[in-house]
């Protein structure tokens, strides 16, 4: 085999390895510029990205493709570790374009900070773990993958060597993370037991031709094991207690992509471990998923994913709607959130797939930017209480309205995407009818408890009396001598940011077709594969 036919496919994560070394090689050589290590990481970001969006079929772009078509979707033979679908691709796209909206925003640090080049070298060794989770066919890779992810984002949360509540933040993230994958590990490690096999395309061939004749306990508990396991990287209840504390506590460009980005990678688990068991659901003779010597896992899935939906948004929004500060308020409406797009995996059908997929979208764009916000805030000299932003919007007006876009997108208001995904998402529900249509009524009914609480922002920000402050524009607490930032403190690359994230928001809101035309066929191909 030549290096070509090798290294084709995985250019995007061919050029994500090299920048990382090279960021690393720069901190070598005491390049430690943040504008300069932050270029290299940016430019990286955007040329996998640009890879990826070729490899998905956009015209313009098609000389970039590094994937043949034919390799795309294709029927799986054999037991491969990797293997490349559509989905899996917008997945890339996701996760890249919150790897990009982080570095963008980053350039804005300091010009001296110190450990600009640790910084970005962990961003890309995560991100380069969560492309790879998108191609993953196997759940021993799918497992080392997302820990590629998981142990430089431990990191990146102590990346404030001196602040005690990021290294306690980044201490609980360690305990959890290893707890959650030893369970992720321990249950496929039951699934093994009972199949033979960790290929995902493997057992749900052996689920839909077989069942699990002689080894229902084992694979129940291996799936119950592995619902645990991703269930803490996805944020779900009851696994979700540390997320708020690591939020909080996190820098907060690494909360946007924590939020944003890594979060992302236990929900696309949750597609490519859960989706097959539930499309391959039996039709036992009893009427019951249980009968003697087998199991149907299908319907066992679908009903305890269905709870982990209905439960995770419920007490997500109830305890955002308690909560005072900004960090925190944001981080249970994230969990929330995550209620929302375990919705598409328990319906199990293409459309609900694809609402789940563009929700996910949505929540990319928004979560980052709300807490870029919240970043740029703070730079600004604004406390942490959701009180402290009175007459933000007054004093600030675009950072005002862009942070409401956003807010308002989360909360599902029409003209923006966050509207469109949750219509779509709660449209596939009521479709599905039986039981599913209970979910979609849920999820609306969070979705009106959610404006209660953002609705709150939005009145401290542009109805509330401002309160005057001491601190000149781009100072940042206890600091000496303030350096004073572009664009009103800011920082051209946290504006720019910050922009772009507002823009998106409301032209998908407007015209969502492209996007969401792509998202549906990614998922219809993805459902015809079983998954």
């Amino acid at each position: 085999m030549d290096l070509q036919s090798f290294a084709g496919p995985f250019v995007p994560e061919i050029v994500l390895l090299a920048a990382t070394l090279l960021v690393f090689l720069l901190d070598v050589v005491r390049v430690r510029d943040n504008e300069i290590v932050g270029a290299v990481a940016l430019g990286s970001v955007v040329l996998a990205l640009l890879l990826v969006l070729a490899d998905l079929g956009f015209a313009p772009l098609a000389v970039l493709a590094t994937v043949p078509s034919s390799s795309i979707d294709a029927s799986v033979t054999g037991a491969p570790l990797y293997s490349f679908t559509s989905l899996g691709l917008v997945f890339q796209g996701l996760f890249l374009l919150a790897a990009l909206l982080v570095c963008l925003a980053s350039l804005s640090r300091p010009k001296d900070e110190r450990g600009a080049p640790i910084f970005y070298g962990l961003l890309l060794l995560a991100t380069l773990g969560m492309v790879l989770v998108a191609i993953a066919s196997d759940l021993i890779f799918l497992l080392l993958a997302i820990e590629l992810v998981s142990v430089p984002t431990y990191l990146l949360v102590a990346y404030s060597r001196r602040d005690a509540r990021a290294l306690e933040a980044a201490m609980k993230f360690y305990i959890i993370g290893a707890l959650s994958t030893t369970l992720s590990f321990f249950g496929a490690s039951l699934l093994y037991g009972a199949y033979g096999t960790t290929n995902l395309h493997a057992l749900a061939t052996a689920e839909a031709a077989a069942g699990t004749a002689g080894y229902p306990v084992l694979v129940l508990l291996g799936y119950g094991f592995l619902i645990a396991g991703l269930a803490f990287k996805a944020t779900l209840v009851p696994f979700h207690a540390w997320a708020v504390d690591v939020y909080d506590g996190a820098p907060t460009d690494v909360t946007a992509f924590l939020a944003g980005g890594s979060k992302k990678v236990g929900l696309f688990a949750f597609f490519l471990v859960f989706l097959a068991p539930i499309l391959f659901v039996r039709t036992m003779a009893s009427g019951s998923p249980f009968v003697t010597g087998s199991v149907a896992v299908g319907p066992v899935l679908q009903i305890t994913l269905a709870f982990l939906a209905v439960v995770t948004m419920t007490l997500g929004n109830v305890l955002a709607l308690l909560q005072k500060e900004m960090k925190r308020m944001l981080a249970y409406s994230s969990i929330s959130q995550a209620g929302y797009m375990l919705i598409g995996i328990a319906v199990g059908t293409a459309p609900a797939l694809a609402g789940a997929t563009l929700q996910i979208l949505a929540h990319v764009l928004m979560k980052t930017g709300a807490f870029l916000v919240v970043g740029a805030v703070a730079a600004l000299g604004v406390g942490p209480l959701i009180d402290d932003y009175k007459g933000l919007g007054q004093k600030r007006p675009l950072l005002g309205v862009a942070f409401g876009l956003m807010l308002l997108s989360l909360a599902g208001v029409p003209l923006t995407v966050g509207f469109v995904s949750k219509f779509v998402l709660f449209s596939a529900a009521v479709q599905a009818k039986g039981y599913f249509v209970w979910l979609a009524v849920a999820g609306l009914l969070n979705s009106a408890l959610s404006v209660f609480y953002y609705a709150r922002v939005l009145k401290v920000l542009f109805f509330d009396v401002a309160e005057p402050r001491a601190l000149a524009t781009g100072a940042v607490v206890g600091g000496s001598e303030p350096e004073i930032l572009p664009v009103g403190g800011l920082g051209y690359g946290r504006a720019a940011a910050i922009a772009l994230v507002a823009v998106v928001v409301v032209v998908l809101g407007v015209y969502p077709q492209p996007v969401l035309g792509a998202i549906q066929n990614a998922a219809q191909h993805f459902v015809n594969l079983g998954g």
